[in-house]
């Protein structure tokens, strides 16, 4: 038996999501226009650090690394 796996955006959403954080644009989710909480809090993140978007009400996540565009 396989472990679910935790949701995640589809990809679309996942790159507009990630545009949008890295143009300083305010985030929603794009699923249940939920708030979107960042980690690390950082503006902008460190170089080649992991940037984790999560929305607070359904769960799902983005992550991306800062600086590799």
């Amino acid at each position: 038996m396989r472990k679910p796996r935790p949701a995640s955006f589809n990809p679309a959403q996942a790159l507009n999501l990630i545009a949008n954080d890295r143009n300083g644009s305010p985030l929603s989710c794009p699923s249940c226009s939920g708030s979107i909480e960042r980690d690390p809090g950082d503006v902008p993140p460190p170089p080649r650090c992991q940037v984790t978007l999560k929305c607070t009400n359904c769960g799902r996540f983005a992550r991306y690394i800062a600086g590799a565009a």
